[in-house]
This record gives C-alpha cells, sequence and structure tokens, in this order.
C-alpha cells in the first residue's frame, strides 16, 4: 500500500500544482479582459498579490467607489 502511495504522490502533487496555475491565470486574464491591464505588469506579480488586487477592486467596486478605483488600476494599465 505505501508503494502505491509513493507511485502516486508526485502525480497528484502535479495535479495540485496545475490547478492552483489555472486558478491564478484565471484571475489575471480577468483582469486584463475586465480592466484592460497590461499582462507584462501583473506578470511581476506573485499570486497572492493578485488576489488581494482583485479583492480591492471587487471592494471598491461595491462601495460604488469610482475614483479610488480608477486610483487602483491605473498603474497596471497597458
Amino acid at each position: 500500500m505505501s508503494i502505491l502511495l509513493l507511485l502516486f504522490a508526485p502525480g497528484i502533487f502535479a495535479i495540485y500544482w496545475l490547478i492552483r496555475l489555472q486558478i491564478c491565470l484565471s484571475r489575471m486574464r480577468y483582469l486584463v479582459d475586465t480592466y484592460s491591464m497590461d499582462r507584462k505588469k501583473l506578470r511581476k506579480l506573485s499570486c497572492k498579490e493578485i488576489k488581494a488586487l482583485r479583492d480591492s477592486i471587487d471592494t471598491l467596486r461595491h462601495a460604488n467607489d469610482a475614483f479610488g478605483l480608477e486610483t487602483l488600476v491605473r498603474p497596471y494599465r497597458a
């Protein structure tokens, strides 16, 4: 039984890593498509930073703060 676990562990880890990568790329694609952000500028950010940026954008959007949203998004625009 432990031999099977040793054989399947790298595959399970690879699937987990690919899912996390796809989630991060999906967040980045959403920001690029919705707010016309530059992919090159977003590539410099880590996944945690992209998640925090999107959460901040969602918070400002729900608060209807257009000026705050614009100042947050402006440095990442193309």
